[in-house]
């Protein structure tokens, strides 16, 4: 794709960042000893997103935060779920645990945001290839405005933000880290390839060769129908940073429990968390 053609792609991705954010806090509770907060913010076209917010309890000024993108008929809730399809509560813990700070929003017709869509269940790529891309991009868009909103906490450090996401949120991982700086590691797991030329816009061969984030992990499962590995290794040496790992899974479209020690590990040794800096 020439630089042209990607640069008018991107366009679909960029806000208008004079929009207030309007942020408000609507309740607080203690989960597993960290602040977790319920947050809500203008997104895209009016839109109101709610996101969890929720910050360990130690003796640190200011966290890193890492960014959790959820898969199709995902929602915020599930990364206070041990049991859920991400192990989500696991994986949040765990990265509490090292000092860092999480971020989850409901994606677009997802979670809190199924009144949108009729209640009914988000639409597939496969079936609504339109309505999907729609719903990624502004996903994706509303993700930038998280980190806006994060700009103005004092007790986040966004020299040192990451982003894990998973399928749907590995695609919205792969575009975000090719267009905003401010991600500075991530990680993408069970990343599907969507080859259709109607996919082009938010397919994450589009956006893998422009990738410019510090660090960038992919794990994928060798059973994953989604994809075929040798789709996955194309993808992967897409990717032009140097400081990058992939990892095959002996699984479908699905994450194993050790999946949450690689990513606390990888954040952990690319973010450093101010208690750990000489790790």
């Amino acid at each position: 794709m020439s630089k042209e053609v990607f640069q008018t792609i991107v366009q679909f991705y960029e806000y208008d960042r004079n929009i207030p954010l309007d942020a408000r806090i609507v309740s607080k509770e203690v989960f597993q000893g960290a602040n977790k907060e319920k947050i809500v913010f203008t997104g895209v076209n009016h839109s109101q997103v709610p996101a969890l917010l929720i910050i360990p309890k130690d003796a640190a000024v200011t966290h890193p935060v890492v960014l959790i993108a959820d898969g199709m008929e995902g929602y915020k809730d599930r990364w206070v779920q041990d049991d859920s399809w991400p192990l989500g509560g696991l994986v949040t813990k765990s990265l509490l645990k090292c000092g860092f700070a999480v971020m989850i929003c409901d994606a677009v017709y997802h979670g809190e945001r199924t009144s949108d869509n009729g209640f009914a269940s988000p639409p597939w790529p496969s079936e609504y290839p339109y309505l999907s891309r729609q719903m990624i991009i502004q996903t994706a868009i509303e993700y930038r405005r998280a980190m806006d909103y994060l700009f103005t906490r004092r007790d986040i450090d966004n020299s040192r933000i990451g982003m894990l996401g998973l399928s749907m949120g590995g695609m919205i991982t792969f575009e975000l880290t090719s267009i905003d700086s401010r991600i500075k590691s991530a990680v993408a797991g069970l990343t599907p390839s969507l080859k259709e030329y109607e996919f082009q816009s938010f397919a994450p061969s589009t956006f893998a060769s422009r990738i410019n984030t510090n660090s960038f992990l992919m794990f994928m499962g060798n059973k994953d129908d989604f994809y075929t590995m040798k789709e996955a290794r194309q993808l992967y040496e897409m990717i032009p940073i140097k400081n990058k790992e992939f990892v095959e899974y002996n699984t479908g479209h699905e994450v194993t429990v050790e999946y949450i020690t690689l990513v606390t590990d990888w954040f952990v040794k690319k973010l450093k968390p101010c208690w750990n800096e000489d790790r």
